[in-house]
């Protein structure tokens, strides 16, 4: 016995000979990439003596003693700290998803600097770690508190945290558009930036980096634990409440110590723990320390790319966090493949649900809704401020004011028309009530394509628009489509193959920002929902496209009735599982083009309008489609008045509103799953 023992012994785990190679030459390349420029002006070792001190007499030996070793010397710091972060978050949570900015920490973050600017900007001249601190606290104490109860399954916690992601993003839209001239400069901060001229940032960070790093590395026994189980956990004396709180805390502290010195850097704390867990890293030893060096040589490779692509353009700034973020996608689908427990996702649940509302005839809601509707219409026709105050538009002026009021108008209605068909589609496909048009990436990907057509110089006019906003949907939905062929076209793939279309979309959108200017603006002001953009023949063909679709939707009641029996108990019924949610697919994407390029990728109408449906008592698939379109008409018709109102003579976006209002919902929605 003690032979076999003995013997037994020298077969534990070893570490991959590909796991230091790949780390080695990622470093190699990376180090090469950032010498390259400067090799012709100094010698490799004037080069490497840059980073200890420069001779006076050399122009390139002072430029690259204060630029470029302090930038280097950053990105290794702050890399191998957020991959550190990333390592201990998803030891904690037991999820390979999760990381500082999929938990929502970076976009809390920004959130507490952006609120610190505007109203405390004396807490901002004393620590500007304070409010980027308290701000990432409550991103990550929200995402807790939504999924403590469902046991931080990975599908769900990665829902919530980008869709807080989405929401504090959201927030900090509607303040750069309202206070632009004072938050211009905060956003092209947060787009993440490494530039650097002295050495005294460094000199700042470093420390707080290394004590961080040190206290999470004390928790490393007790982390250890944790893989058991938290039960077995317990009964070895292990505090587990305790030791999540504190290690998450210390998670907050260090990713938003680095958030408030140089902005949002995505995605680097997914991709190095990600990366050395696939290359071999098994043991959580292995994965604190190879995480770290990964993350310091991509983040150093993903800034040389950014300097190297600001070079080469028009001299304007590449945000260090652009290029980090265009990781993401790729990572978050590698990251999937390993993940087994992709059923738990909210509504799910093998339970019988905790709530169904009472029927209730649909024509008698649907009289209501078309009432209401009517009376949103006539409100915002008539009712308005004006120079001398609020006054009424007499019905016989309507001619005049529908110019200015009525295709905004009637493209907000149709585009609410539209979210709420598609979102009834989507998630009687999934069935999953927490799932979206927005979540599937479409509207991203049309975002996407109108971010290029914009940074390429191109005069990008309505019919520019609509096309680019077209075409960037059918390929997002063609990109989706590949994805989710191997999986049967399942509702959790689809919803996280569309979130990582989503982090795309993130990542233009940060350039954009960085980059400023007039047709900046006007995409920006898109892609929240302005409708002030429509006019009435757009409005009139948007039209035509949605009654072209409701003709189509009669046909599909059968499927959308049996696909959430299951594949099994919908394939022993007759009905081809595979093609009928790609035709279900097909019929979502376009309704949910045609609305972004009215009220842009991010609503949450399309989230909202079936629940309501189902809760105004219609439980069946036709008379949920109805209520659901007229729902969502009525909530865009009532966003688009609001956002003319509420801070006249200036204007909000209408998506923007109603994304705010959606974010709410969905948190709100999360939670109630979680409860029951």
């Amino acid at each position: 016995m003690s032979n076999s023992l003995a013997s037994a012994a020298p077969y534990a785990p070893t570490l991959p000979a590909r796991l230091p190679l790949v780390a080695a030459a990622l470093w190699l390349t990376a180090l090469l990439a950032s010498a390259a420029p400067w090799l012709g002006e100094l010698s490799p070792l004037a080069l490497l003596q840059a980073f200890a001190g420069f001779n006076e007499d050399s122009y390139a030996s002072v430029m690259a003693h204060f630029s470029w070793a302090p930038r280097v010397a950053m990105a290794v710091l702050i890399g191998a700290a957020l991959g550190l972060a990333g390592a201990v978050t998803q030891q904690i949570l037991g999820n390979p998803l999760a990381s500082p900015t999929t938990l929502g920490v970076a976009a809390g973050s920004q959130f507490g600097v952006t609120v610190a600017s505007l109203f405390f900007p004396g807490l901002l001249a004393w620590s500007a770690d304070v409010p980027a601190i308290l701000g990432g606290l409550l991103a990550i104490g929200m995402v807790i508190a939504l999924t403590w109860r469902l046991g931080f399954s990975p599908v769900t916690v990665i829902l919530a945290g980008l869709v807080i992601t989405f929401f504090l993003g959201a927030t900090n839209m509607a303040f750069l558009l309202l206070k632009g001239e004072w938050l211009g400069n905060l956003f092209i901060w947060g787009a993440g930036s490494l530039v650097q001229n002295n050495w005294q940032p460094f000199q700042d960070l470093w420390p707080r980096v290394i004590v961080l790093s040190f206290l999470m590395l004390l928790l490393m026994r007790p982390l250890q634990l944790l893989q058991l189980g938290e039960t077995s956990a317990r009964s070895l004396g292990a505090k587990v409440a305790w030791v999540r709180a504190l290690a998450l805390f210390l998670v907050v502290l260090l990713s938003a110590t680095v958030v408030s010195r140089v902005g949002v850097i995505a995605f680097v704390g997914l991709a190095a723990p990600v990366l050395a867990r696939l290359l071999g890293a098994r043991t959580l030893g292995e994965k604190l320390v190879w995480s770290p060096l990964l993350g310091a040589g991509l983040l150093l490779l993903a800034d040389t790319l950014a300097h190297w692509a600001s070079t080469w353009g028009d001299g304007s700034l590449i945000p260090t966090g652009t290029t980090t973020a265009l990781i993401g996608g790729p990572i978050i689908l590698l990251a999937l493949q390993s993940i087994r427990n992709t059923h738990h996702m909210p509504g799910q649940a093998s339970n019988p649900p905790g709530f169904l509302p009472r029927r209730r005839s649909a024509s008698v809601i649907a009289g209501v809704l078309l009432v209401l509707l009517a009376a949103t219409v006539v409100i915002s026709m008539g009712w308005s401020p004006g120079l001398e105050g609020w006054n009424w538009t007499a019905v016989t002026n309507w001619d005049d004011a529908w110019v200015w009021r009525g295709p905004r108008m009637l493209a907000a209605i149709l585009a609410g028309v539209a979210l709420g068909l598609a979102g009834t589609l989507i998630q009687r496909m999934t069935g999953n009530p927490m799932g979206s048009p927005e979540m599937l990436g479409i509207s991203g990907g049309a975002a996407l394509v109108m971010v290029v057509v914009v940074l390429s110089g191109i005069e990008a006019g309505r019919t520019v628009q609509i096309l680019a906003a077209t075409l960037g949907a059918a390929g997002a939905l063609g990109l989706l489509i590949l994805l989710a062929r191997k999986h049967r076209f399942a509702g959790n793939q689809l919803l996280l193959g569309g979130l990582a279309l989503y982090v795309f979309m993130d990542a233009g959108l940060r350039l954009v920002m960085a980059a400023g200017g007039t047709q900046a603006s006007k995409l920006l002001n898109w892609m929240y929902g302005s409708t002030w953009l429509i006019s009435e023949t757009e409005a009139l063909s948007l039209m035509t496209v949605i009654f072209a679709i409701s003709t189509v939707l009669a046909i599909i009641v059968r499927p959308l009735t049996i696909l959430p029996l299951g594949d099994v108990s919908a394939s022993s019924l007759g009905l081809p599982v595979a093609r009928a949610r790609l035709a279900l697919l097909l019929l979502a994407a376009v309704l949910t083009a045609a609305a972004t390029v009215v009220i842009g990728p991010l609503s949450f109408v399309g989230l909202i309008a079936p629940h309501l449906a189902r809760v105004l008592g219609q439980q069946t698939v036709g008379r949920q489609l109805i209520v659901a379109g007229l729902v969502g008409g009525v909530l865009l018709a009532l966003a688009d008045y609001l956002s003319r109102i509420v801070v006249y003579p200036n204007q909000l976006p209408a998506g923007l509103l109603a994304a705010l209002v959606g974010g709410l919902y969905f948190l709100w929605g999360l939670s109630r799953h979680g409860k029951a």
